[in-house]
């Protein structure tokens, strides 16, 4: 018959393998954490470009089917849009745009990044604009800029040298 032999080793974890195994996912949460609140911020801006490039795309398209100028607007202070058409009866085409919390669009005039404030985005009957500079600024003082080529509504991003 055989004996079984006895361990003097009891089975388990000891309380520094527990706590090297603690600090570890501690770690990984934290780096998880900076990460997941860096592609959110970023996401917000994204989703406000996206609105705005959404906005504008329908309000060129309202502008040359019902023959008339459209106008999008900043309102409060940068975290909302409005676009409508200039000259429209009751119940004509409009459309508004709730910015992420934490974001602003400001438009300027021209290629300028450092020029005046524009009070909208005028879009002629045929679907056209003058050119634009568009700053996107979010939550934690980042932002970026985007040239809005009016004859095209096409964007294109403008690096930090004042390049496209």
């Amino acid at each position: 018959m055989m004996r079984r032999a006895d361990s003097s080793r009891p089975h388990g974890f000891t309380l520094i393998e527990m706590l090297a195994v603690v600090a570890l996912l501690g770690l990984i949460a934290s780096v998880a954490v900076v990460a997941l609140a860096r592609a959110d911020r970023g996401g917000a801006m994204q989703s406000a470009r996206w609105g705005l490039m959404n906005l504008d795309a329908q309000a060129r398209i309202a502008a040359r089917t019902q023959g008339c100028a459209a106008i999008i607007r900043v309102l409060d202070d940068g975290s909302r849009l409005a676009a409508n058409l200039a000259i429209a009866p009751e119940g004509a085409w409009s459309a508004s745009l709730a910015l992420p919390h934490g974001t602003a669009i400001r438009f300027i005039g021209g290629q300028e990044t450092g020029g005046p404030s524009l009070d909208g985005l005028y879009i002629d009957r045929a679907g056209r604009s003058a050119d634009a500079t568009i700053e996107i600024a979010g939550q934690s003082g980042q932002s970026e800029q985007w040239l809005l080529h009016g004859l095209t509504g096409r964007f294109t991003r403008i690096d930090f040298e004042g390049g496209v």
